[in-house]
């Protein structure tokens, strides 16, 4: 029996408990793939950190979706179709290299789901 409560423990710390992510991250892919900023943007934080050549800050959920395709470059909106999510103390991030630089998009856990949280740009 102790071998059995073992061998559980690892396994639940090898595979973490489904936090939602898998099931909301297609339906962001999809909103981001449509264009649909309102959905990309609901509930999430503003002024949100955006870092993307000049712009530093988003100031609110109305202008993120009057300049969405500005602020989802085709890069970004490339890598959040075909990149995997990577788990962080945090939440979810993914990473990608366009333009001479390193940029990661920011998911955080919210209101039982996920939000985007942001965009950071650095060196690659």
């Amino acid at each position: 029996m102790k071998v059995l409560a073992a061998l559980l423990l690892l396994a639940s710390a090898a595979y973490p408990a489904d936090d939602g992510f898998a099931k909301w991250w297609p339906r962001f892919q999809a909103a981001v793939k449509s264009g649909d900023a309102k959905t990309v943007a609901a509930g999430a934080p503003f002024p949100m950190h955006w870092e993307n050549g000049p712009v530093r800050d988003i100031e609110s959920e109305a202008e993120f979706v009057r300049g969405f395709d500005t602020y989802f470059t085709s890069d970004m909106k490339r890598a959040v179709a075909t990149k995997k999510a990577d788990k962080i103390p945090d939440g979810y991030m993914i990473t990608w290299k366009a333009r001479g630089n390193e940029y990661s998009l920011y998911f955080k856990p919210a209101g039982g789901g996920f939000v985007l949280n942001g965009l950071s740009e650095g060196p690659p």
